[in-house]
């Protein structure tokens, strides 16, 4: 674990032992749906696959880092989400509008909360430390930043950071007018563990270097000096800001500053997920994905093939134009 000044920048690095990330369609979900209360009856089901795909890919990462029973009761949990479980919510309103509260099912109170999920899986895998969940369109970054300040203040050891999204059309419809990339049409779970460096740690075992407030494109080279990331290594650069705008506005940026690497926008279900997504694939073998998580795009699939051949990934997390939060792996 690290701390370096470029600027008014400051580049923390910390371990990154392990991740993963598994994909999910929603294509039969917007068809109960759209039967209105005849699809009622689905709702707790899908529900409960959004839970159960978070909690596996939680399990294996946190066995591929190596954590023991003890130290699973000191890791933290941090995860973010933009919709979180508020699914539930709309059909729990779409039940009480149309049908009285006769018709709730007793279950959907169980993951009403975004903080549900979290807290079955960390539940399910003795994951005894602080657990917290960020909501909004940079959840997913947030919690991320949440976990690098719990480990470089020593108030935790490791910390496991994930997110999840399962949009609805409604959600999706909104989105949209708001100019927020995303996917409707797939859910997604990642997750990814962090720790503090100790010495003679697992040479296999990555680094994650934060950075924030990159002022342009141009400060970006001092910084990957300072993370120890030579940018002739960069593969890939992903973009995961809030808005299609503030995506363009960082491709512009970043893509002149690295015009060897490939620069490119999307490939979650949103800007939450995105940012953990992308972390975890950069991690993760390719091959490793289950059959349903097989849905993934081509471009997807190309592009982390070429990050594990050159051990390199930069996430740029775009909160808006000149106050870049940006995220590097080697």
């Amino acid at each position: 674990m690290g701390t370096a000044t470029v600027g008014t920048v400051t580049v923390t690095t910390v371990l990154l032992a392990a991740g993963g990330s598994d994909r999910f369609a929603l294509d039969e979900a917007a068809r109960n749906r759209a039967r209105g209360r005849d699809g009622w009856p689905a709702e707790p089901e899908l529900t409960r696959v959004v839970v159960d795909r978070f909690t596996d890919v939680v399990g294996r990462v946190v066995a591929a880092g190596g954590l023991d029973t003890e130290a699973r009761r000191e890791t933290e949990i941090a995860v973010g989400t933009l919709y979180g479980m508020a699914r539930v919510g709309e059909v729990m309103h779409e039940q009480l509008d149309e049908a009285g509260p006769k018709w709730l099912a007793p279950e959907m109170f169980v993951y009403y909360s975004p903080h549900s999920l979290v807290s079955a899986a960390a539940v399910a895998h003795g994951l005894g430390g602080a657990a917290t969940t960020l909501l909004g369109r940079d959840g997913g970054m947030q919690a991320l930043l949440h976990a690098v300040r719990r480990l470089t203040t020593g108030q935790a050891d490791t910390v496991l950071v994930g997110a999840y999204e399962a949009l609805t059309p409604f959600a999706d419809a909104a989105l949209d007018r708001l100019g927020v990339p995303h996917h409707a049409q797939f859910g997604d779970v990642a997750a990814v563990l962090l720790g503090r460096e100790a010495a003679g740690a697992a040479g296999d075992r990555h680094r994650l270097s934060v950075a924030r407030g990159v002022a342009s494109g141009r400060a970006l080279p001092d910084v990957l000096d300072a993370a120890g990331v030579a940018p002739a290594a960069v593969a890939d650069v992903r973009l995961c800001g809030a808005t299609v705008a503030v995506q363009q506005a960082a491709r512009a940026e970043f893509g002149a500053a690295f015009p060897r690497a490939r620069t490119w926008v999307g490939g979650a279900s949103s800007p939450a997920a995105g940012p953990l997504r992308a972390l975890a694939e950069a991690v993760t073998p390719p091959g490793t994905a289950t059959a349903e998580a097989e849905t993934v795009s081509a471009e997807t699939e190309t592009v982390s093939a070429e990050v594990a051949a050159a051990g390199r990934a930069v996430v740029v997390v775009a909160g808006r134009p000149g106050a870049w939060d940006v995220v590097l792996v080697r």
